[in-house]
């Protein structure tokens, strides 16, 4: 826009599990001159077609402690069982790159990186009802009886952390979900604060 530049930030995609965060993700990355996504260590084992370095950097426990214990982790949380983490430098190098980052994680690595002071937009993503989760956990086919049983009581204490975030969406619609999500990020793209020497490209500088 005419030399005007905007600081590129950090987009944080929050929901329970099945609640349709990495789909969002998925899609918002498709766009790879706007965004790109920050690969989280964890030392859960690989799922199906899961690939180390493209979807999750693959890590022993013994291996993410040290990465936790170099400071290199923005966030880190333990989920279901696996330790989760965000590396620090390579969301740096994305905004710096002129990229927005996405990230798909939970409340706990979530709150963590608002204290952490970096620029970040939080979306909080959910199903219309609970009965809809348990449904599409169903689907997933990928857990037990108990493990569904698991993420829902799960499920139950993130959303009671709702209000530590900025925005909600609501799953209902794929479609519908992504055009307001794709609204929240044009208007924090717009904020004033976001952009550099306003007044003096204004100016003709």
């Amino acid at each position: 826009m005419l030399g005007y530049k905007k600081r590129k930030f950090l987009i944080i995609l929050i929901s329970p599990s099945a609640g349709g965060k990495s789909t969002i993700a998925s899609i918002l990355l498709k766009d790879k001159n706007r965004f790109a996504y920050s690969i989280s260590y964890t030392t859960r084992p690989p799922r199906g077609i899961e690939k180390n370095g493209i979807d999750y950097n693959f890590v022993s426990i013994s291996e993410f402690d040290k990465l936790n214990q170099d400071g290199l982790l923005l966030e880190h949380a333990r989920v279901h069982g696996h330790w989760y983490g965000t590396n620090r430098k390579m969301i740096q190098d994305i905004i710096d790159s002129g990229k927005h980052v996405v990230l798909d994680i939970d409340v706990q690595g979530a709150l963590q990186i608002i204290k952490s002071g970096i620029d970040a937009v939080t979306i909080f993503i959910i199903p219309p009802t609970l009965e809809v989760l348990k449904e599409r956990l169903r689907k997933r086919n990928t857990e037990s009886d108990e493990m569904i049983q698991t993420r829902l009581i799960n499920a139950k204490k993130e959303l009671e952390m709702i209000e530590k975030f900025q925005y909600l969406v609501i799953n209902d619609h794929l479609q519908t979900a992504m055009n307001e999500i794709l609204s929240i990020i044009e208007a924090e793209e717009n904020k004033i604060s976001r952009y550099e020497d306003i007044k003096n490209k204004f100016y003709g500088g």
